[in-house]
């Protein structure tokens, strides 16, 4: 198995990992930042580039994305899926997924202690963090971070590669389109347009 990343976050998917009793070979894949060694934590072979990661793809192709920010989530995605990777999710075992209606993109990330309720939909590639909680009748896109958290009730609307901040909160009904970001510890009141800045509570447009 592969980890796109190998920041904090990469640090938190190997985690989960082995808190789910993950007993395979595990690399790191970062050919951008500079890093120092050839292992993360000790134990773990960095992988700098794209020759190394498609040896290693010869024997396992899975891989999970491991970076927070929607754009380069879908990078690293495309890189690796283009070196031969298949894209795998993870979910913690500490996470509540909601059975009735339930809709699960592959390429998760689902991280402890969040929960996703009843008729919800995840699109592919989005991350969901710590505490966060997904409530019914939710449709969230591809690529999408979600902060920890943050709460986004009933009916919700939010579209792809859109970032929403730790603690923000969705009320009921919102529409949140694509490419926008939600401002940490924001309160959504009304809709929000693709590529657009809110912040504050009542969240505002960030001029």
């Amino acid at each position: 198995m592969v980890i796109g990343g190998a920041g904090g976050h990469a640090v938190e998917v190997a985690g989960i990992l082995e808190e789910n009793e993950f007993t395979g070979p595990l690399y790191f894949f970062d050919d951008v930042t500079s890093i120092s060694g050839s292992k993360l934590l000790s134990r773990f072979k960095v992988l700098t580039n794209l020759a190394e990661l498609q040896d290693v793809f010869k024997k396992d192709p899975d891989f999970l994305i491991g970076v927070g920010k929607p754009s380069v989530r879908k990078i690293l995605h495309d890189k690796l899926v283009q070196a031969g990777g298949r894209l795998q999710s993870v979910i913690s075992g500490n996470a509540h997924v909601g059975k009735l209606q339930v809709e699960l993109g592959e390429g998760l990330n689902i991280m402890t202690g969040s929960v996703i309720t009843a008729r919800s939909v995840i699109g592919k590639g989005t991350l969901i963090h710590i505490h966060c909680s997904v409530h019914h009748d939710t449709v969230i896109g591809e690529f999408c971070e979600l902060s920890p958290g943050c709460r986004i009730l009933g009916n919700v609307h939010i579209g792809s590669y859109t970032s929403v901040g730790a603690g923000a909160i969705i009320l009921p009904g919102i529409h949140v389109g694509e490419h926008a970001v939600i401002g940490a510890g924001a309160v959504v009141t009304k809709n929000v347009a693709s590529g657009t800045t809110v912040i504050g509570i009542p969240a505002r447009l960030r001029l």
